[in-house]
């Protein structure tokens, strides 16, 4: 009797969100005497923000985060200012006060649809499943936007409802179709899901889009390996192999090569 194969698990790489919200930058007038203009801006909270927001765009949020805090101290109620706060602390990783000062944005807008889906996103990384899922999830439903679609099936992948997962990297897909990383995710599901050729398809499409992405190329190997293809997914291991900088993942494919070769394949 042929013992069943357990299948190889692909990958979902993570892919990175850009939360700034679009502002129009004001300036003070060339003419204003120096002495004026800083008293002026120090007084200001739109000023706060708009320095705040050239600051988060120039890749120093400690900075963003010091006018975001001056602007909501002149205005707690300055939407703007916590969105500013919500954005700086996720550049800067403490997503803990990036949920906070989101949360604070909602509560002034709750029909914001970038604000709930940054929401969304730090409380997934501070284990918030519940509340981040409701966020994303209101997010999707105010602008149908691919970021929210797509997030929401990680989330869902993570949470190992696959159907539902499934569900939304096809929204995902039909929102934006020239974007690998739901191509990538649409794959790592119907792979979980054991439709390994459907899982295979869906990795090539994401390589027409990008064709040197290594996850990619390696996810595609372990489709065709798991669909009984051995043969196919031994050259595209190969090919991959050299491109691989991560140790672990380096070994994983060294091992899926050996098998096959071992196997007689």
């Amino acid at each position: 009797m042929r013992t069943r194969r357990r299948p190889a698990k692909a990958l979902l790489a993570g892919f990175a969100v850009l939360l700034m919200a679009a502002a129009a930058l004001a300036y003070a007038s060339a003419g204003e005497p120096q002495k004026k203009k800083k008293t002026s801006e120090d007084k200001d909270p739109q000023a706060q923000y708009e320095m705040g927001l050239i600051a988060l765009r120039y890749g120093l949020p400690d900075e963003a985060v010091r006018y975001g805090n001056q602007a909501v101290a002149l205005d707690p109620s300055f939407f703007n200012g916590w969105n500013l706060l919500g954005n700086a602390y996720y550049a800067k990783a403490d997503f803990a006060q990036s949920a906070e000062a989101y949360t604070k944005a909602a509560a002034l807008k709750p029909d914001n649809a970038d604000v709930q889906r940054g929401l969304g996103l730090s409380l997934v990384e501070i284990k918030e499943t519940a509340k981040a899922e409701e966020a994303l999830k209101r997010s999707l439903a105010l602008d149908g936007a691919y970021e929210s679609a797509f997030y929401l099936g990680k989330l869902c992948y993570n949470e190992r409802r696959y159907d539902e997962a499934l569900d939304y990297a096809l929204k995902a897909i039909q929102k934006n179709g020239k974007n690998a990383g739901a191509y990538n995710l649409k794959g790592v599901i119907l792979n979980q899901l054991s439709r390994f050729a459907e899982a295979a398809g869906s990795f090539q499409a994401g390589l027409v889009l990008t064709p040197g992405d290594v996850n990619l190329q390696i996810n595609l190997g372990i489709a065709l390996l798991n669909s009984g293809e051995p043969a196919k997914a031994r050259g595209v291991f190969e090919a991959v192999l050299p491109k691989i900088e991560q140790e672990t993942l380096r070994k994983q494919v060294e091992d899926y090569i050996k098998a096959i070769k071992d196997a007689g394949k």
